[in-house]
């Protein structure tokens, strides 16, 4: 079979390989993504991940053969997180964020090839009404599905998003979906920006003023949830900045190192800063069974008008 394999920093190869062994179903993939971690692996900067390596963690396929759980033919895709089962933290109930944590197309070999073997007990059956390309995003969909989660968001909240990446514009559209007040996108990117603007999304710069007036407008002193998507300090220092008194930050992009944060501002106005990593299998499962009506709320957008001049935001709901 076809697979593409890392074999150190800057060398990744389409390569023959046999077919996996050991246990687990058969699957013939159809779709995999490509994510920010792949690329990480890529560059040889992640801190696990060794060649020879079969990538990718964000796939769909079919099942070759029948198993109890599956007939063969099932359209799947894979939970791709590996917990131990043993340590303290899997045993309180978040295995999500075992002490060892490991992911198929990281720490053993992924979907990024004709066939992947996975255990059964780690497939989701997908809707056949989705396209490959969205089924793919059942993944990253479930990391955001967990940040609001996390975050303590409710129906009506005002929300901001400080980074409007693949993570970002996919948790807008999913707090958009779940009855958000308003959802205000903010980047340093004014392609980016404009492209959203396009689809319907309210999308700002991160300028002081952009924030501001995207408050004024709502008649605000804050966002109730502001949700750090950029890896950057200073999109933390402006989600502290720009949270309302009582209100919630999350922290949803890894950061590569240590940032500042003002503790006096914290106190001061009691807010809750929230660090969120991955996503349980109930967000997960509920990031496929969102993939469907998402995908129509989308393309609803983009055959839509764009949006006047903001606010409010495009809806749907």
């Amino acid at each position: 079979m076809k697979a593409v394999v890392y074999d150190g920093p800057m060398q990744v190869a389409v390569k023959d390989l046999p077919l996996p062994e050991g246990r687990g179903v058969l699957v013939a993939v159809d779709a995999c993504g490509i994510c920010g971690t792949d690329l990480t692996i890529y560059k040889g900067a992640h801190p696990r991940a060794k060649g020879p390596l079969v990538l990718g963690h964000e796939f769909v396929g079919r099942t070759t053969e029948d198993c109890a759980e599956f007939p063969k033919g099932s359209r799947v895709t894979c939970y791709p997180l590996i917990s131990c089962g043993e340590c303290q933290t899997c045993l309180s109930g978040q295995p999500h964020i075992c002490e060892v944590l490991r992911l198929y197309g990281i720490d053993t070999a992924g979907g990024m090839a004709e066939m992947v073997r996975i255990p059964a007990s780690e497939l989701l059956a997908v809707p056949e009404s989705v396209s490959d390309a969205v089924a793919a995003q059942a993944e990253p969909l479930a990391v955001c599905v967990h940040a609001a989660r996390r975050a303590g968001f409710a129906a009506g909240d005002h929300v901001a998003i400080i980074g409007a990446g693949p993570i970002g514009t996919t948790l807008a559209a999913y707090l958009r979906r779940m009855g958000a007040g308003s959802v205000a996108l903010f980047d340093t990117n004014e392609a980016r920006i404009a492209q959203l603007r396009d689809a319907g999304f309210d999308a700002r710069s991160t300028a002081s003023e952009s924030y501001e007036a995207a408050l004024a407008a709502q008649g605000r002193a804050g966002f109730d949830r502001v949700f750090e998507c950029a890896g950057a300090a200073r999109a933390v220092e402006d989600a502290l900045r720009y949270t309302r008194v009582g209100g919630s930050v999350a922290i949803v992009s890894i950061h590569k190192g240590a940032q500042p944060v003002d503790l006096q501002l914290l106190a001061f106005r009691e807010l809750s800063v929230i660090g969120t990593r991955v996503y349980t299998r109930a967000d997960f499962a509920e990031a496929v069974a969102m993939l469907a009506p998402m995908a129509e709320e989308l393309a609803g957008s983009r055959a839509r008008p764009a949006c006047p001049k903001r606010p409010p935001p495009c809806s749907r709901r």
